[in-house]
């Protein structure tokens, strides 16, 4: 199964709604998307501030040479102990503005005001409420990011501490009442100056829009969502039943940081013994890597090896690498068995988050956490998810039964007689039959003619590489939307690839060969002026965080309200963090090339498009920036930039060189590398919808907890794969380390969901085929830009995706590409 990155946003609430990192593991309550500010926000608040606003502080960062060099490129954020400081004042501004918003409930509205004044007091209070989302986030966002990634467990440890201030505050925040009641008098008008409602709403709807219906489509859909947001997270209860909500709040909180510091940080050790399981693991990763992959919990490379016996560890890459490539049942069933039950505190840890967020959920007067989280999203409800994956699955279900077909007699060439595919032979079988069909495919090509130079015809690697990749993304920018992507060089006290405390001297760190460690580039756009700033965190290393995300560390948003014009000084430019996890150079040498696999260019590609996402919004509010959209379209964009990395033009044109010659992937092997992904993609998607199935049985109206009268999430998470006749290992529990079920929870449907329409877009509108020109390349990209891209979650999903086709979206592009061969 594809497991791309998280988003790295989280939304525990309102005022934050969004903080959720992307693909794989992102775990907390926000949504991780981060957020400055970089207008004048509210006079008086601003003179009561005087120099110490975060609001200016940040807008600085328009001009990033007036600054000295920071962790992240924030300003003010030089040492660990910092991130206190900044919470400490980003709580009092926003305290500031609360007390405002209080104070703005005690005047007496007058029945006769003009329109227009009644139009700014709206949009002032809505700039208000995002002022507060902006100044939290800002902060809380480069937490998450540092807990998740830096060196230095001095800067985590901080990272961490600021984290949990903040995440009790935004508990306050989201049981303030005044926050409401100021929406509810100042852009929706249906209470008076007392509190009282001046109209009945009807069955859930307001009745009386008052000011509302003056305002731009964007405001009025920035006041609906806070609005919504505010009543879903219990506003309406009473003051006590809203103390018990932020208390089972502040416990998930710790809960999803918990599980997910488990996911990156619990890495067991275990010994593999006899001559040929040694001999195998040495054929399969050089030593050299394999030093770097087994570490103590100190960091220390431990490693016992002789002929005999050999040290492993659990980590993802080495258990990928060795399941996917050996042909050792008894060695791939070992190395399966240990990573697979190798974080057993967490299954705690997920039945108490499981029975805390039902607790919460029904607090809150939902059915369940899933009826809550599915509330905001295109879906709707659960009832719509499970009919949207039994359709999947019966359109999905022969494909699927063909390809099990495939490996089981795959596995019978191989090793003789079996009755049965188990899952550690799934990843080596899928490489083997690949491989074999990649072989033939070559041989009866249509235009194979005598003396074409066959040699490792059925091979694709040492075509890409860190550096071709990087390139690709500069052309792909270039072409579909005219934007330049120029590296830019990364001072000491920006980086969080290196502890300083660690270098000789307080010594720089050279990081400017291929591959290695961070990497920094800055976005242009000829007419729109900068776009923002994009970092590159590729490989592993101890501490960080162990998949692939996008990671926003400031949102963008345009400040145009009465008191200022929408102009580039008052314009935030975001800045993201791209993590990934990808293979470390197999040599020695610092200055060779990065060689990646083509499943890791594909997840690079994917989280590239979560950047893009972030970078090419342009919104009034953070709020509604980037990513921050509704979580079953927001993988859209990274679904739909993944397909380039597989595109046969692309391939043979611009990504694919060979690290040794420099020469270009051929035509013909760039379309037997995209047919190859098709290769067993059935048992892919069967597979999302198990587990998109077991992450809405956990958390739907019968719970999967023991606490709650349920059964063991193991017990389910064994029977849906049975029902479903997905292999499955007894004693296994794999979802110990799924970390969306933090980050996704209840949403993991959403990737599937989102695939379809990436298919749909792709190939309506995206298509690089030959056929295709550079104008109409352009006219495409620019289609996808500024219908969709630039709206971020300030516009229904819907709409952008029917203005982007041309009418409503569909699955049968999705399933045209599943069943091709």
């Amino acid at each position: 199964m594809t497991s791309h990155g998280v988003i790295m946003s989280r939304s525990t609430s309102i005022i934050l709604r969004s903080i959720h990192r992307a693909a794989t593991h992102r775990q907390s309550q926000y949504h991780i998307i981060s957020t400055k500010t970089t207008c004048n926000g509210h006079r008086s608040v601003q003179q009561h501030l005087h120099g110490r606003s975060l609001q200016r502080t940040f807008a600085s960062q328009n001009c990033p040479s007036e600054q000295r060099p920071t962790l992240f490129s924030l300003p003010n954020l030089a040492q660990p102990t910092d991130f206190l400081q900044l919470s400490r004042i980003a709580i009092e501004e926003c305290d500031f503005i609360r007390k405002a918003l209080a104070s703005s409930l005690q005047s007496t509205h007058d029945q006769n005001v003009p329109i227009q004044e009644s139009i700014s007091q709206a949009k002032r209070t809505l700039h208000q409420l995002d002022d507060i989302s902006n100044l939290v986030c800002t902060v809380i966002d480069a937490c998450e990011l540092c807990r998740s990634v830096h060196a230095s467990p001095e800067w985590r440890r901080a990272a961490s501490d600021a984290f949990g201030t903040l995440s009790e505050y935004i508990g306050a925040l989201n049981a303030d009442d005044r926050l409401y009641l100021s929406l509810r008098r100042w852009v929706f008008h249906d209470i008076d100056e007392d509190g009282g409602n001046k109209i009945t709403d009807n069955g859930g709807k307001h009745s009386n829009r008052g000011v509302l219906q003056h305002l731009a489509p964007e405001y009025r859909r920035m006041a609906d969502a806070m609005r919504r947001e505010f009543e879903r997270d219990g506003i309406h209860l009473s003051y006590n039943q809203r103390e018990d909500a932020r208390e089972l709040n502040n416990v998930i909180v710790g809960l999803e940081s918990l599980f997910s510091a488990n996911i990156t940080e619990k890495t067991k050790l275990y010994d593999v013994t006899g001559e040929s399981m040694v001999g195998e693991v040495n054929r399969i990763v050089p030593r050299h890597i394999l030093g770097q992959l087994v570490r103590s919990t100190n960091g220390q490379a431990t490693m016992n090896c002789n002929r005999s016996s050999l040290t492993l560890s659990t980590d993802a890459l080495l258990t990928n690498t060795l399941l996917a490539h050996s042909p050792s049942p008894q060695l791939r069933k070992e190395v399966y068995m240990q990573a697979n039950t190798s974080i057993p505190e967490n299954l705690n840890v997920l039945d108490s988050l499981i029975r805390h967020r039902h607790l919460h959920s029904t607090l809150l007067g939902y059915k369940s956490y899933a009826h809550r989280v599915l509330s905001d999203r295109m879906v709707g409800s659960p009832e719509k998810v499970e009919e949207f994956l039994s359709n999947m699955e019966k359109r999905c279900r022969a494909v699927y039964e063909k390809e099990m077909v495939v490996l089981l007699d795959a596995k019978r060439y191989v090793e003789g007689s079996a009755s049965e595919i188990e899952p550690w032979d799934v990843p080596f079988y899928t490489s083997f039959v690949k491989s074999q069909r990649q072989h033939l495919r070559w041989k009866e090509d249509m235009n194979w003619a005598d003396g074409d130079d066959d040699h490792e015809s059925s091979q694709f690697s040492g075509y890409f590489t860190m550096e071709n990749s990087i390139e690709g993304m500069k052309v792909l920018v270039q072409d579909l939307f005219g934007i330049q992507m120029v590296e830019a060089n990364i001072p000491i006290e920006e980086r969080w690839d290196v502890d300083l405390a660690k270098l000789p001297g307080g010594g720089h760190h050279d990081c400017s060969s291929e591959g290695g460690g961070l990497r920094k580039f800055t976005f242009h756009h000829e007419e729109e002026g900068p776009l923002g700033t994009m970092y590159f965190d590729m490989h592993p290393r101890e501490g960080k965080f162990v998949h692939a995300a996008h990671f926003t560390i400031r949102c963008g948003r345009i400040r145009n309200n009465d008191e200022t014009n929408a102009t580039s000084n008052n314009y935030q430019l975001p800045i993201v963090a791209l993590v990934c996890n990808l293979s470390p150079s197999s040599s020695p040498d610092p200055s060779s090339a990065t060689v990646l696999s083509h499943s890791e260019v594909e997840t690079l590609f994917h989280e590239f498009g979560h950047g893009l996402h972030s970078l090419l919004s342009r919104t009034s509010f953070q709020h509604l920036s980037g990513t921050r959209a509704a979580m079953d379209y927001v993988e859209t964009p990274s679904h739909w930039m993944e397909t380039y990395a597989r595109d046969p033009s692309f391939l043979s044109k611009v990504l694919a060189k060979h690290y040794i010659t420099g020469l270009p992937m051929s035509d013909r092997r760039a379309r037997h590398l995209a047919l190859s992904h098709v290769d067993f993609r059935g048992i892919e998607v069967q597979t999302q919808i198990v587990h998109s199935r077991f992450d809405q049985a956990l958390f739907g109206e019968k719970p999967c907890s023991p606490s709650l009268g349920g059964c063991t999430s193991t017990e389910v998470f064994g029977r849906l794969h049975q029902e479903a006749g997905v292999p499955y290992a007894a004693g296994t529990h794999w979802h110990s380390r799924f970390g969306h079920l933090v980050t996704y929870g209840a949403g993991y449907y959403g990737y599937l969901y989102s695939q379809t329409f990436a298919a749909d877009i792709w190939a309506k509108a995206a298509s690089t085929s030959n056929s295709a020109t550079t104008e109409t390349v352009r006219q495409g990209g620019m289609k996808i830009w500024k219908e969709m891209l630039i709206h971020g979650g300030a516009k229904d999903p819907k709409e952008m995706l029917v203005a982007v086709l041309g009418r409503e979206p569909s699955v049968d592009a999705f399933f045209d590409e599943l069943s091709r061969e």
